[in-house]
């Protein structure tokens, strides 16, 4: 009889991140996935691995225009940066920024874009970070988590309130990713290259990179970078919290596939 162990290396094995053919990441307001993920896209991207966005917020609360002005500015900020990664597919759900919504209101924004792209990972917030208390990126993440098994089934997607029919092709077995997350499992080595496109990308978030703790802000990244890539060739990495399907229900010895 096979160990645990053996079953988890067979069937809970964690591919590299970059092995994935249809990535899609979701952030809770235009900048967010920059800010966690933008070393690994420009990874993906220099691979020529396609890369879909989903903004779930209008990201209107987070200026002094007036939410529409601010809402118009965040967006064209976004399609900015994705592009200067090379990223072409950029959904925007325009939930309230930091209003009131719900985790169903957000999971019903996304089944949608999930079945158009049918992504085989799924980045997100990881909503079970100890200190985080933004109800947006809480939402995000907590959303992505919910509907991975739901958008397999037909009949559940219906009973959330949206149609579709017999013959539409659903996704399934899809990974789940977690950026800041304070319990990764995964350490994505990324190049300086990497690490300098991410920063360029998040200064195309002008609204948002106007004021003193700019500076202090992306020195952050760097040095969290250099701090979890510190044994690495690079010396760089961003780190994830990356659940498998076998460990998405019940199973969830798996989500430390690379202790065993």
């Amino acid at each position: 009889m096979p160990e645990l162990k053996d079953i988890i290396k067979t069937y809970g094995a964690i591919p590299p991140l970059t092995q994935f053919k249809r990535p899609m990441f979701v952030g809770p307001h235009p900048d967010d996935i920059e800010f966690g993920c933008g070393g690994l896209i420009a990874k993906m991207k220099e691979q020529n691995v396609p890369v879909t966005y989903v903004v779930l917020t209008d990201g209107a609360a987070g200026g002094e225009m007036s939410p529409e002005q601010m809402k118009q500015v965040r967006e064209q900020e976004s399609i900015e940066a994705a592009r200067f990664l090379g990223v072409e597919a950029v959904e925007f759900c325009e939930l309230p920024d930091g209003g009131d919504y719900s985790i169903e209101d957000a999971i019903k924004a996304l089944i949608p874009i999930v079945l158009k792209h049918r992504p085989d990972i799924l980045f997100a917030p990881d909503p079970l970070l100890k200190t985080e208390c933004h109800p947006d990126h809480l939402k995000a993440g907590e959303a992505a988590r919910r509907l991975l098994h739901l958008v397999s089934h037909r009949e559940s997607i219906r009973r959330h309130g949206i149609a579709i029919s017999d013959d539409t092709e659903v996704p399934s077995n899809i990974t789940l990713a977690f950026y800041f997350s304070d319990d990764s499992n995964v350490l994505e080595e990324i190049s300086p290259e990497h690490l300098q496109a991410k920063i360029d990308a998040l200064l195309h978030h002008r609204s948002q990179m106007q004021d003193d703790s700019t500076g202090l802000l992306l020195n952050y990244f760097r040095l969290k970078a250099a701090h979890l890539g510190k044994d690495l060739p690079s010396h760089l990495a961003e780190d994830y919290r990356v659940i498998v399907p076998l460990c998405q229900h019940v199973y969830s010895e798996g989500i430390h596939y690379n202790k065993w």
